[in-house]
């Protein structure tokens, strides 16, 4: 049960300190939900809730400008050649404090460093572990420490007895886990949307080297979208291209799939008719993350017929900042997405239960879905029906009239790929006029592509961290 509104006087407070937030560049991600829900649905003193919102408020901005000057390269540039200076084991064997060559300081728990003991007992060369979990007790006690070369020799003791172990000091430094350090990493992971045009690369570049295939990557990656140019206008050349960043992701609607107008469409895609903005198979427990669509025909006859684009995570932090009540019903409300369609080749049901926006832990935004076209019933608590309907109908409307929009008519060897769990895509009407208008499509995998942008900015980048992509991942 979705509780009611809070007093005017309480939202006021909560956009006045959203605003602040915003104006010195830091987006509203930083206050979890927990820190809505105590102003949004209580009741409070005027003074009270004056002087703990904007506290709060402040404290965020300091703690944010504070994590900004050590952004996430600064600890794993340094993990590279990191050097312990002094280190220390707590009275109680519990701790470990590092202060490093650099004067940065962490700590460590016994009990995370044992879950994380390098030893070939414990973890395999291929990385995965081999420990038994049941072995991982808080109880465990750091009995002595030595250092030797590159790594921390390590005695354990607890119930199961002493472990001899070792844990690298570059691993230590990449993955310390005090607050500016985790909060520098959520930084650097963070987009910085949104792009005022579409980015572009040619296929040559792309096709003849890593650093081209690294250039694309990132584009995709910190803009949501990329155009190739010049790519052959051959009818799988979308899948090769695909196979460059991962395995193509079969569907509902095959391996590959030909947007052109059909007489029988089993999606509205395959007509001439418009389509409003949205993401792909949103029905799907994990939704498609790359969409390619590769532009083979797109006579000049046809009028309209545009692609369209939009980032929805900046739709939703600004939804945020606008209207936190109605965000916060996005966010516990469930909407139903489905597709249901019998009369095909391959008959379809399919149902998919689950909210709008998807938080993580620090409140930050880490999944949207948005998909009016293949929406079912809702299906809720007959006291949060009018309240979703009125947070529906805003963030639609934030959708409809946002000046971010990208807009492109693709021509004859251009080749779109976009992040379909972060931008939402659709086209404008066209009449065809005798002419042809067909995009050869496919679909690869989020996870895949995140995984494939990691590995190339180690391998030929700056090593950066791979922004978040809208898989539900909470770093």
């Amino acid at each position: 049960m979705i509780m009611r509104r809070a007093t005017s006087l309480s939202l006021c407070f909560q956009n006045a300190a959203a605003r602040i937030l915003f104006h010195t560049r830091i987006l509203l991600p930083c206050l979890s939900s927990k820190f809505f829900s105590s102003f949004q649905y209580q009741q409070k003193s005027t003074h009270t809730l004056h002087n703990k919102y904007f506290k709060m408020a402040s404290f965020y901005i300091a703690t944010q400008l504070t994590a900004n000057k050590k952004s996430y390269s600064h600890f794993t540039k340094s993990a590279e050649k990191s050097k312990i200076k002094d280190f220390i084991k707590s009275f109680n064997g519990k701790t470990l404090s590092i202060k490093w060559e650099d004067e940065f300081q962490s700590e460590f728990h016994s009990v995370w460093l044992r879950h994380n003991c390098h030893c070939e007992s414990c973890r395999h060369p291929n990385g995965q572990r081999l420990l038994d979990p049941s072995s991982v007790q808080t109880s465990t006690y750091l009995a002595n420490l030595s250092l030797e070369g590159d790594n921390l020799n390590i005695i354990w003791t607890n119930s199961f007895g002493q472990h001899h172990g070792i844990v690298p000091l570059n691993f230590l430094r990449r993955h310390t886990y005090d607050k500016t350090s985790l909060l520098a990493r959520r930084q650097a992971a963070k987009n910085g949307y949104p792009c005022s045009k579409i980015p572009n690369i040619s296929f040559s570049e792309v096709n003849s080297s890593s650093l081209g295939l690294l250039k694309l990557l990132q584009q995709i990656n910190e803009d949501g979208l990329s155009i190739i140019e010049g790519v052959p206008l051959e009818d799988l050349k979308v899948v090769e291209i695909a196979n460059l960043i991962g395995p193509v992701e079969a569907t509902i609607y095959g391996t590959t799939f030909d947007v052109e107008v059909t007489k029988e469409p089993i999606n509205v895609a395959y007509s001439n008719l418009e389509i409003d903005l949205h993401q792909d198979l949103v029905y799907y427990e994990s939704p498609p993350g790359l969409q390619l669509l590769h532009c083979l025909k797109f006579d000049k006859s046809v009028q309209g017929g545009e692609s369209i684009f939009l980032d929805v995570f900046h739709i939703a932090d600004q939804f945020r900042l606008t209207h936190p009540d109605l965000f916060k019903v996005l966010v516990e409300v469930p909407a139903t997405f489905q597709k249901v369609h019998y009369n095909r080749d391959y008959p379809v049901h399919i149902l998919n239960q689950k909210p709008h926006i998807k938080l993580n832990h620090n409140g930050e935004i880490v999944a949207v879905y948005w998909a009016p076209p293949f929406e079912g019933p809702l299906s809720v608590a007959e006291e949060d029906v009018e309240l979703y309907y009125t947070a529906y109908e805003m963030f639609a409307k934030t959708v409809k009239s946002s000046p971010n929009l990208l807009r492109h008519r693709l021509q004859p060897g251009q080749l779109v790929i976009f992040n379909n769990q972060r931008m939402l895509h659709g086209r404008t009407g066209f009449q065809t006029n005798g002419g042809l208008r067909h995009l050869k499509g496919c679909y690869i995998n989020i996870d895949v592509f995140k995984s494939r942008t990691q590995v190339y900015n180690n391998l030929y980048g700056d090593k950066r961290l791979a922004k978040r992509v809208g898989n539900q991942c909470w770093f």
